[in-house]
């Protein structure tokens, strides 16, 4: 594995460093809906400049940018704190997901609003009685002529509030096992039957939500891959949505402890030789959690696709960035829990890192099975 960058890609990443510079939005705003906003402008001045879904076939408007260079565009936008795009699900998941799956009238309809901005995505998968066991949802949908009815219940859905579709997994063979009874529905979120409950998090953002279906319509063309293959359908959007995080989570975790090690050295807590051993250990792990990030995307480009790599990532992730945090805090001290402290928040915020994405338990699973080859559990 070349850890080194060769001419083109050196080149991608002064291109787009210089861009970034000329054009970086500034800090972005503290509120939910003025922060949304904000990243759906910065979303428009990407789709404008051609740099919006850079790692898109130029066929759908990206810049066919290899597995690298989209790592690369990652790493830097979390260098430069840089916000990501508003509808980051329809780029890395939606988008994607309809590329292999869709048919010309729905990449036609859907892919150009979702790289500009113009129509957001978000995710109805999980639901309260299936989550880890996702295959187990109970959400239905059931015909009713050219379309489909769906009732049920979807939670933790990011950024429904602000969606106008959702790539929805329902039921619709009852007797079929449960992983052959689903498909993959593309739902309008802007119709009656459609309800959208905000969950409040510990920090006070509504992040999540609930959403509620009754007898919502869904025309028969918006069925993703053919009825009853929604689990196959899905299991595409879950590997991207692990592989795409890898890149942007590992940086912003180093970008964090930069500013952590900036701030202890200023204070001169830095002199105190526990908290320079803890800091010298976190570096090292972000720098473990970055090469383990390039090991997946040198997986995916030898088979094609993101593999079981990308829950090793995640993983390792949500338990650098939960220590990261913790210390922080205990290092700075009282002040970093006042309020409007950024340390302070990102500690409530860094609990949900070991259960959103995959939870700890699941990935594990998936590590021991899939990378380590271990017999399943019975």
């Amino acid at each position: 594995m070349d850890l080194t960058f060769n001419e083109s890609e050196s080149s991608f990443r002064d291109e787009l460093r210089a861009w970034i510079k000329a054009n970086h939005p500034g800090e972005e705003p503290a509120g939910e809906d003025e922060g949304y906003a904000f990243r759906r402008d910065w979303q428009r001045q990407l789709y404008e400049a051609g740099w919006a879904a850079v790692h898109w076939p130029t066929e759908y408007g990206g810049r066919d940018a290899t597995l690298v260079e989209a790592a690369i565009f990652n790493e830097e936008l979390a260098r430069a704190r840089a916000p990501f795009p508003a509808n980051v699900l329809g780029l890395l998941l939606a988008g994607p997901t309809l590329m292999i799956w869709g048919s010309d009238e729905q990449k036609q309809r859907y892919l150009d609003p979702i790289m500009s901005g113009d129509e957001i995505w978000c995710q109805g998968f999980s639901e309260p009685e299936a989550g880890s066991d996702l295959a187990s949802l109970k959400s239905k949908a059931v015909r009713d002529g050219d379309d489909w009815l769906v009732t049920g219940q979807k939670v933790w859905t990011s950024g429904a509030q602000y969606s106008k579709w959702c790539m929805l997994v329902a039921r619709t063979d009852f007797d079929a096992p449960k992983h052959k009874g689903l498909t993959y529905f593309i739902l309008d979120m802007e119709q009656e039957g459609v309800e959208v409950r905000p969950l409040r998090q510990i920090t006070g953002d509504p992040e999540f939500n609930e959403l509620f279906l009754e007898n919502a319509r869904i025309p028969a063309e918006n069925v993703v891959g053919g009825e009853g293959n929604g689990w196959t359908v899905a299991l595409t959007t879950l590997m991207n949505e692990r592989a795409g995080l890898a890149f942007g989570l590992q940086v912003g975790m180093k970008v964090a402890l930069d500013e952590l090690t900036e701030e202890l050295a200023a204070s001169g807590k830095l002199n105190d030789p526990l908290v320079a051993d803890k800091l010298g250990e976190l570096h090292i792990k972000c720098e473990i959690l970055r090469l383990t990030a390039y090991r997946g995307l040198t997986a995916t480009m030898k088979y094609g696709q993101p593999g079981p790599e990308g829950s090793l990532t995640k993983w390792m992730w949500s338990q650098g960035n939960q220590e990261l945090m913790q210390f922080a805090t205990e290092a700075l001290g009282p002040q970093s829990l006042s309020d409007g402290s950024a340390w302070g928040r990102s500690l409530l915020r860094s609990r949900g890192n070991s259960i959103e994405g995959g939870t700890t338990e699941v990935l594990k699973n998936i590590i021991a099975e899939r990378v380590l080859g271990l017999p399943r559990k019975k």
